[in-house]
């Protein structure tokens, strides 16, 4: 007998195992992952610095709008393939075309005010004030759904190793598994609208109604608090050197440092609702209800200031470029050079309260109480020489063959 062959019998069993569990790491390793899209989630990636790597248009045309049955407070994320999904008031989300047509939409049992977050597999995560967290497959059909006491208005972050995060009305930060199932949940002494941030060693922050921002460990313990003279509606923006910003209705933009402690604060004229975005430099940008957008120094001190003809609850985005993307509840989107100084607006017909999402073309997403969301891009400039030349040898082939035929002898009668 050959003893070679129990061997190489062995040695294919062990392959086979190998492959099989190399399929299914790397299979939970895609869906750990957030999408990589041009803007997979609410602030676009798990730190919240509101960056695209793409440039918006230089000047503002409408592309088209979608109407829904209520208003989008909602911010909207782009998918890999280019698909816009957006919750609205109407108590449904929606996944759009490029094109501005309805691709699905999944109705749940409340408003949607949370902002889609999308996995690497295409899953749709989004909560509604109906109690639960949905996660929908890519052609809108339920995957799962997960309850908690009160409605959910947070954002869901994805975590490097497929948690979701988001908090709850019911005074709770949540942590799932990709599956549905709950991992754990951490209490705070209020509600908690913010969205959670995730830092790169795992931390996740999150801001509370009871006055406190939380540093939570991945584990579900609670790192430290940060106190503020008001309650948080914004959510917290992570800084390269891992600082966390973030705004609190006590009118101030607070930078804290990785261990808990301020580093400083800055006030502004009213409350801010609005989440920081930071840019490539280190500027950091955010908006208050006090008609501004401002523009912060990484030391706090102040850089300049855009007024605007209203609050600013909507979160900037940022380009490529450097340009400034915001809503204002003056009923218009505001483009701002890095300088400060205003590059184009375009009115909507109602405030904003969505913030800004950039596509890989260049063109802006965004919500309006109006029911509608809008897509704003470059207009495409008319080339009257091209249009000119077009038609000119239309004209042209129509006088030849014109001429052509009146010159072409009769035929002779057959007799």
């Amino acid at each position: 007998m050959n003893k070679s062959r129990p061997l190489m019998a062995v040695g294919i069993i062990l392959c086979l195992v190998l492959s099989s569990l190399t399929a299914l790491i790397l299979t939970n390793t895609t869906q750990a992952q957030l999408a990589d899209s041009p803007w997979p989630m609410f602030r676009q990636n798990p730190q919240h610095t509101g960056r695209s790597p793409y440039s918006g248009p230089e000047s503002a045309y409408l592309k088209w709008s979608f109407t829904t049955g209520d208003d989008i407070p909602s911010s909207p994320a782009i998918g890999a393939d280019g698909t816009i999904y957006v919750g609205s008031a109407d108590n449904s989300t929606y996944a759009l075309n490029p094109d501005g047509s309805l691709k699905w939409s999944f109705a749940t049992g409340g408003l949607v005010i949370s902002s889609p977050a999308i996995g690497a597999d295409g899953t749709i995560y989004v909560g509604s004030a109906d109690n639960s967290t949905y996660a929908l497959n890519p052609d809108g059909s339920l995957k799962w759904s997960f309850a908690t006491r009160d409605a959910v208005t947070s954002s869901p972050a994805i975590g490097a190793d497929g948690t979701i995060y988001f908090g709850s009305h019911d005074n709770k930060l949540y942590a799932l598994n990709p599956n549905g199932s709950q991992k754990w949940s951490f209490t705070t002494g209020d509600v908690v609208y913010s969205s959670p941030a995730i830092g790169a060693d795992g931390t996740i922050y999150v801001g509370s109604s009871d006055y406190k921002l939380y540093a939570v460990n991945p584990d579900g313990s609670q790192k430290w608090s940060f106190t503020t003279g008001a309650y948080f509606s914004s959510s917290p923006t992570i800084g390269a050197d891992g600082t966390i910003y973030i705004g609190s209705w006590d009118d101030n933009l607070y930078a804290v440092n990785p261990d808990g402690s301020q580093k400083w604060s800055f006030p502004t004229g009213h409350v801010i609702h609005s989440s920081p975005a930071i840019a490539a430099d280190g500027t950091i940008y955010i908006g208050s209800w006090d008609d501004n957008l401002y523009a912060l120094n990484p030391d706090g001190t102040i850089k300049w200031s855009f007024t605007t003809g209203g609050g600013l609850p909507s979160s900037p985005a940022i380009g490529a470029d450097g340009t400034i993307y915001v809503g204002s509840v003056d009923k218009k989107l505001y483009a701002v050079n890095s300088d400060g100084s205003e590059k184009w607006s375009f009115a909507t017909g109602d405030a904003i309260d969505s913030s800004p999402a950039i596509g890989a073309d260049g063109t802006i997403y965004i919500g309006s109480y109006y029911n509608k969301l809008y897509a704003i891009s470059e207009e495409v400039p008319i080339n009257w020489l091209l249009i000119g030349g077009v038609i000119g040898g239309a004209v042209v082939a129509g006088l030849v063959i014109f001429f052509v035929r009146r010159r072409r002898p009769a035929r002779s009668k057959r007799r």
